[in-house]
């Protein structure tokens, strides 16, 4: 008896929180062929940003910034962009121009730096990892 109440209860939570279930963000409809490229590409950025992180950890300055410069930065577009919205596009930009902004924080970090090279360099790579954070938050890609 108390297995099917306690199933009916459970049961009748899961029933009463669609809206909680439900994603807010704006839809982007992608081709398959298309999403899985851009997925790909997706995963592609986390790699190169942890790529950046484990270069920070090592203080290895220079291989940071060619990481960003190489790999996050604006150039070698897929053509990915023809199938976004404007605000997602502006938003992908922004991250590229970022990792440049990183990269040339990072680049002209003396050999032995200081605790302000390492702050501007920190915070030039938060500024990459906001604007992922903020293009998560608003949409999503089906």
């Amino acid at each position: 008896m108390r297995s099917y109440t306690a199933g009916g209860l459970l049961l009748a939570a899961l029933t009463a929180m669609p809206a909680a279930a439900e994603d807010p963000r704006t839809p982007v409809e992608l081709p398959p062929d298309v999403r899985a490229a851009f997925m790909e590409e997706m995963r592609h950025h986390m790699d190169s940003l942890d790529d950046v992180i484990a270069a920070l950890a090592a203080a290895d300055f220079a291989g940071a910034a060619k990481v960003a410069r190489t790999a996050l930065a604006i150039g070698g577009g897929k053509g990915f962009g023809r199938f976004m919205p404007i605000e997602f596009r502006e938003m992908g930009m922004a991250m590229h121009r970022a990792a440049v902004d990183f990269a040339d924080a990072a680049a002209s970090v003396p050999a032995e730096p200081s605790g302000a090279d390492w702050k501007k360099t920190i915070s030039a790579l938060e500024d990459i990892s906001a604007q992922c954070r903020a293009c998560h938050a608003v949409f999503r890609v089906e």
